[in-house]
């Protein structure tokens, strides 16, 4: 597994890198002449690359420390709303650029135990995805549930192509695209493994449904 593993990371490491460096020659050669929009398109694809690269990087990172137990946690009451508007924030933009519709509830006094940080960080990850997914001039619905022991469920729901059973069998293993290889958004499914692994960390639980062609919502208690 850690070989497989191991494989599939120098892949992902070795495409964004070559990218960069392959743009990166070509604007300091004196051999390949190019225009000023060119040199701002390869400028562009070197940023792109290199901010896929990063993010890829502290994915790795991330799930390194989480795996080896290294990972410390401060749980502590954390107001939801505060939280939830600050990820709004965040995702708006990315999701205006495709005519997606975020819709969010209003979370109230609601007030959860977790680590603040990393609860952002899951939320994100989750929003990120259901944009990142989802069909242009979509939606992505944000909903809050309680139930009598005290738990609170957030979901985090799409309107993308949805995913079949044996897909969802393999949704929290690293480096399984799930098919969306050649779907032109960059990926590789560690988001999704630290995200398991943080709401177990929490205390709390994750889980997904689908139907193809309809979506997918993801949630965690």
């Amino acid at each position: 597994a850690k070989s497989a593993f191991l494989s599939a990371m120098s892949h992902e490491l070795r495409t964004p890198l070559n990218a960069i460096l392959g743009f990166a020659q070509i604007l300091t050669s004196d051999a390949l002449p190019s225009t000023l929009p060119q040199k701002k398109e390869f400028a562009g694809h070197i940023l792109k690359s290199g901010r896929h690269l990063l993010t890829l990087i502290n994915e790795i990172l991330d799930l390194a420390r989480v795996e080896s137990g290294m990972l410390a946690l401060s749980l502590e009451p954390v107001a939801l709303g505060e939280v939830l508007d600050e990820c709004r924030t965040m995702i708006e933009p990315a999701a205006a650029q495709r005519g997606i519709g975020v819709l969010f509830p209003d979370a109230g006094a609601t007030v959860v135990e977790a680590d603040r940080t990393r609860l952002k960080q899951v939320l994100l990850n989750l929003l990120s995805n259901a944009v990142k997914y989802n069909r242009d001039g979509g939606a992505v619905m944000v909903a809050l549930g309680f139930d009598r022991s005290g738990m609170v469920r957030m979901s985090v729901q799409d309107t993308g192509a949805g995913m079949r059973p044996d897909q969802l069998d393999l949704l929290f293993q690293p480096f399984n695209p799930l098919g969306q290889e050649n779907s032109g958004h960059e990926g590789t499914g560690i988001g999704l493994v630290v995200t398991h692994r943080l709401v177990e960390l929490m205390t709390g639980t994750i889980g997904v449904s689908s139907q193809v062609g309809a979506g997918s919502v993801f949630w965690i208690e």
